[in-house]
């Protein structure tokens, strides 16, 4: 976590603190036939330009400061990056090119904040902006994954659904392949509906921070390792952050004396300096009236300190075999039941490769492994993966 000193961390995991996430749906300009605001203007900022001068004004460091927690840290941010990419259409003229929204955000002074994942499936029809109501409708996550970790070498530790929408295959493929998800939206706007495209997880737990989904029901408690954090709209046409709400997170923190996470999200496209300075606001209030400690918090960070789990730093490896087979070996336990395991051939092409994992008793040097067999096309290597206290850790070889 940015800035915190021992004593602070070993603060926010044993008493009473509120760890405070706010999310960005992250997806650069839109453009085209969008939404209107009441008195006509486009909800939209349909370029770059636009967008970083309305983000300038939160992300640099006089306003960062002037917002500082109650440990004396910097206002921070949790970008959700998505790229828009894998469709076949693009009615609202965004920019369908990887790392685009990425590079972009990573350009302004972002060095205080976290850096995540937010995508759209896209659906079998391609149609570009349209959410998709099967998460098998597409692989395109992989392309964007493997591209993350190769191109920039990075990869999310936490997830946001696009349109909040998760079906069960996709909790599913989330539960083993990323601990950290944010996409519960429930609220007290959230209503009953079997329209997948306004899903507001309705009957998922209303409770502030994080859950434990059930393999049959992601809106359900259940046994999955996976933790489901609530995060509500900061400000849209379906929910409005009220004071109450914060107010609810503060005394939940003080009555049971632990950390409790409050988060909201907002979009990069949408002019986000009124509602951010609208929140500092609730927050720095309840946190005075309450007496209890408020911290800005990466998402991952987060459940940590709301789960009292200890960091563990994951060692990523490999050799080099004479029948050109690469070992890779892991030093510590993963969170993943198959590593990200990632290569680019000569083409520039993208490919995926599920390995399975074993075991390797009584060796000192490493707990984990799996092998790729390499071929002459592949030019590099990708490996990323989390520990079982969700800090990720990677590797990329040219080969």
């Amino acid at each position: 976590m940015v800035g915190f000193c021992k004593e602070d961390f070993d603060q926010l995991h044993n008493n009473a603190v509120v760890c405070v996430v706010h999310c960005v749906d992250t997806e650069g300009p839109i453009g085209g036939d969008v939404r209107r605001n009441p008195d006509g203007t486009p909800e939209f900022i349909d370029n770059w330009p636009d967008i970083k001068n309305s983000l300038d004004e939160i992300t640099n460091t006089t306003f960062r400061n002037a917002a500082k927690d109650s440990f004396g840290n910097q206002f921070m941010l949790n970008w959700f990056i998505m790229d828009f990419t894998g469709f076949k259409t693009n009615p609202k003229n965004r920019v369908a090119t990887y790392h685009d929204t990425y590079d972009n955000i990573k350009s302004i002074n972002t060095k205080a904040d976290a850096f995540h994942w937010h995508y759209h499936q896209p659906p079998s029809s391609g149609e570009g902006d349209q959410w998709s109501e099967n998460w098998n409708s597409s692989l395109e996550h992989y392309n964007i994954l493997g591209r993350r970790l190769l191109e920039r070498n990075d990869f999310p530790e936490a997830f946001r659904a696009g349109g909040t929408i998760e079906d069960n295959v996709c909790s599913l493929w989330l539960e083993d392949n990323l601990m950290v998800d944010y996409s519960n939206r429930v609220s007290h706007s959230s209503y009953t509906t079997d329209n997948i495209f306004d899903f507001n997880w309705h009957g998922a737990p209303d409770h502030w921070g994080s859950y434990h989904p059930s393999e049959d029901n992601l809106l359900a408690h259940g046994k999955m390792r996976r933790y489901v954090a609530r995060s509500v709209d900061l400000k849209s046409r379906f929910h409005l952050l009220e004071e109450w709400e914060v107010a609810q997170a503060f005394r939940e923190a003080s009555q049971k004396n632990k950390p409790i996470i409050l988060s909201y999200f907002s979009h990069d496209h949408r002019d986000m300096r009124a509602e951010t300075n609208y929140a500092i606001d609730l927050i720095k209030r309840q946190s005075r009236i309450s007496g209890v400690p408020f911290a800005w918090c990466d998402a991952k960070e987060a459940i940590k300190i709301e789960n009292d789990i200890r960091t563990v730093k994951n060692v990523v490896g490999f050799e080099k075999k004479e029948d050109n087979t690469i070992m890779i070996y892991f030093r510590h336990d993963i969170y993943q039941k198959h590593p990200f395991v990632f290569t680019r051939n000569q083409q520039n092409n993208v490919q995926y490769h599920k390995l399975e994992l074993e075991h390797v008793a009584n060796c000192p040097y490493y707990l984990k492994r799996c092998f790729l067999q390499l071929d002459e096309n592949m030019v590099q290597l990708g490996v990323a993966c989390t520990s079982l206290s969700g800090d990720k850790a990677t590797m990329v070889i040219d080969l």
